[in-house]
């Protein structure tokens, strides 16, 4: 049986969600669809530990792998300590979106899923499919972008690579993204954002929303 699947982006079956979630839920690794680039993914909870996904990408493993949550801003204080009021407004601001959120790791981030400085990414996807997938697996998705590392992120199904797919244990084609572009990535751990990468989301605008002006 194939384990590529054709699914509806605004309107998933839940069929094929529902297989994913059990692929996740039993540690298993999934390709999907987000509003940025495709993603290759397990679920934060029911993993060991990333170093699958590492060896997929050859990703380098000093590169944490974030995590992709539901659309509620209260959960940069679930997953992270010390979090500034600012990251606060932007995730208010961007949530669900193209924005990833770096913060200090609270203890429910383990060990193996933390940055050498011990903090943890953290996104809410504008996305129907992962949306769907992260409630239905129980809880967030520790992902990245479903390419070799160094190699340019898909935002076409077409792009993702044999490799990546026969390495997954299901993989979702949703066709085309909608930014085909990564996220723009931001350090919230200090007294002001800091732009690590900019993606889909310009700086300045995210400069402006950490300040109230949005």
């Amino acid at each position: 049986m194939s384990k590529v699947f054709r699914i509806d982006p605004e309107n998933p079956s839940a069929e094929v969600i529902n297989l994913a979630a059990t692929v996740l839920r039993g540690g298993g690794i999934v390709v999907f669809p987000t509003e940025t680039v495709y993603g290759i993914g397990a679920s934060a909870h029911s993993c060991f530990g990333p170093q699958e996904i590492f060896d997929i990408k050859v990703r380098p493993l000093e590169k944490p792998l974030p995590w992709l949550v539901e659309d509620d801003d209260v959960l940069l204080d679930k997953y992270g300590v010390e979090v500034p009021d600012y990251a606060h407004k932007l995730a208010k601001a961007f949530w669900p979106g193209a924005l990833t959120i770096v913060v200090k790791a609270s203890e429910l981030v383990g060990k193996d899923f933390r940055a050498d400085d011990g903090t943890v990414a953290l996104r809410s996807p504008d996305h129907e499919v992962i949306m769907e997938l992260i409630q239905a697996s129980g809880g967030p998705i520790i992902a990245t972008s479903a390419n070799t590392s160094g190699q340019p992120a898909p935002g076409v199904f077409s792009d993702v690579e044999e490799r990546i797919i026969a390495a997954a244990d299901v993989v979702l084609d949703g066709g085309e993204t909608e930014h085909k572009q990564a996220s723009t990535v931001v350090d919230c751990t200090g007294q002001e954002p800091r732009i690590i990468r900019e993606g889909a989301i310009p700086s300045d605008s995210i400069l402006l929303a950490a300040v109230g002006v949005a």
